[in-house]
């Protein structure tokens, strides 16, 4: 199969490494949110730093957990420590949440993405994912395509596009449905 490349990444900047998300009014998912460096700010400053409407973090580290509630107090972002391991996690979250857009960075458990229920996928323009090998790859693409997203990729600098990359899923004409306060 053929994948073309739009574009490499050479750090992990947020807004280079996920530059192609829009941010400014989305309600935005971002499972694996966690701080890994301390060169850049975490992707949940850069969502609400690009007028997000609302930003659900979601990471497993207690460090990044703490950092966030310490750092990061705001009323449009909510902060929950949680590993994203398996398929009815991804459930929970995409149906509580109604994301527009949703950026994935879980170390692997991408995988559980083809089993997703594609109802979860109702309003979600946007997605970004960061996989870590080919088996997780060929699994995003699978339920993607079969969703209607187009699919594009980004590569790191100095890895191969089947190890590891970034995949982006857009798709058009797709009505938002935003999370309803109660």
């Amino acid at each position: 199969m053929s994948r073309e490349i739009k574009g490499t990444i050479h750090n992990e900047d947020p807004s280079i490494h996920w530059g192609f998300l829009p941010v400014d009014g989305e309600t935005i998912l971002d499972l694996g949110c966690g701080i890994n460096n301390t060169e850049y700010n975490p992707t949940p400053v850069h969502w609400i730093k690009g007028n997000a409407k609302m930003v659900y973090g979601v990471d497993p580290g207690q460090p990044s957990y703490d950092w966030f509630k310490q750092n990061l107090n705001l009323k449009n972002f909510i902060n929950i420590m949680d590993w994203v391991d398996r398929t009815e996690k991804f459930e929970l979250y995409m149906k509580a949440t109604k994301p527009s857009v949703m950026k994935i960075d879980v170390e692997g458990s991408e995988i559980f993405m083809n089993a997703i229920k594609p109802e979860c996928f109702e309003g979600i323009r946007h997605i970004g994912i960061e996989y870590h090998n080919l088996a997780c790859l060929l699994s995003c693409e699978h339920i993607l395509k079969d969703l209607g997203y187009d699919l594009y990729y980004y590569k790191f600098n100095h890895l191969d596009l089947d190890h590891q990359g970034v995949l982006h899923a857009h798709k058009k004409n797709v009505i938002v449905k935003q999370r309803s306060n109660v």
